[in-house]
């Protein structure tokens, strides 16, 4: 059965600039996610960002571990997923240590996203190293192959190219077996995608359908050469989506959720996003199910406002998700 996943509201995309005041804005976030979970989403996935895009402002980013732990307390049976953890602003084993206790705090609803780091200008906000994207590959390897260590073993000794563990213990150990789903996020063909074969559960492909099955062809030949059945190896496609029935309600959705921006500007980044009306945005989610994916997860710019009844996840729930051949 495939799943369909979507965000909490957390503001680095700007989706919480009506809500005034932090208390109100996390209130929002809890409301919400529960609300999700009600009317049917399979799992709830955050960001790991500490300023917001498309630049830098004075607004709320909830950090994403935290913010993890409190709605594995707000809510009862919806997944928990980061899309994706930064291996840089974490120690691994750090990030083992607080990952193994959100699962056991959710009762074991967590998966656990990697990705190398790309906002440059956060990491020199924040005080981080950023190195080039090679290094940064390859922190995210070591922090892979660490978690798993440390998800499974009694004492975890791992030699990494930049971080190691020696007899490191990790207590209480997840509640999942083998150990929480480790997904990483990653579209680089030589390197990115091999590391993805020999370190991953599952990939994430935040692209657009017309590169989804030149990467994953590739992948599966890398899970070949490292000696993996691709058939072990899950995928999930990220998208934006909106629905729309006419060019009145586009508008009027830019309007409200970009003010003051150009709606050309708008209009050419929703080229590269899953927007359009029920039967086209139907269409291209069962594109990526038709070819492997088994979790959908959707990005909706007006996820505070779930809860009215008109807003995007709902009517996606109403309009496309019963069309979706999911089995």
């Amino acid at each position: 059965m495939v799943q369909i996943g979507t965000f909490a509201p957390q503001g680095w995309r700007l989706e919480m600039r009506h809500i005034k005041g932090g208390a109100e804005q996390w209130a929002t976030t809890k409301r919400v996610a529960q609300r999700l979970e009600a009317i049917g989403y399979d799992s709830l996935w955050l960001y790991d960002h500490f300023h917001t895009v498309p630049r830098p402002e004075i607004e709320p980013t909830f950090e994403c571990w935290t913010t993890m732990a409190a709605l594995a307390e707000a809510t009862s049976t919806i997944r928990l997923g980061q899309l994706v953890t930064c291996s840089l602003y974490r120690n691994p084993a750090y990030l083992a240590k607080i990952a193994s206790c959100v699962d056991v705090i959710s009762g074991g609803r967590v998966d656990v996203g990697l990705g190398a780091g790309w906002k440059d200008e956060e990491f020199a906000a924040y005080g981080y190293e950023f190195p080039k994207i090679r290094g940064r590959l390859d922190r995210m390897a070591d922090t892979a192959r660490i978690l798993k260590a440390m998800f499974t073993e009694e004492k975890a000794s791992v030699e990494g190219t930049h971080w190691s563990v020696t007899n490191a213990i990790n207590e209480p150990k997840p509640l999942q077996s083998p150990h929480p789903p480790i997904w990483i996020g990653a579209q680089g063909e030589k390197v990115a995608l091999k590391m993805v074969a020999q370190y991953a559960d599952g990939w994430n492909h935040n692209r657009g359908p017309d590169v989804f099955e030149d990467k994953l062809r590739i992948l599966h030949q890398h899970c070949k050469d490292v000696g993996r059945d691709p058939a072990t190896m899950r995928v999930s496609s990220e998208r934006t989506c909106a629905i729309f029935a006419n060019d009145d309600e586009r508008l009027a959705y830019i309007t409200r959720y970009w003010p003051g921006s150009e709606p050309e500007r708008v209009n050419k980044f929703f080229k590269g996003c899953c927007i359009g009306t029920a039967d086209q945005v139907t269409e291209e989610l069962q594109f990526y199910i038709d070819h492997g994916a088994e979790l959908i997860i959707l990005w909706f710019q007006d996820l505070a406002d779930v809860g009215s009844g008109e807003s995007q996840p709902e009517r996606f729930m109403r309009e496309v998700a019963p069309r979706l051949k999911r089995t």
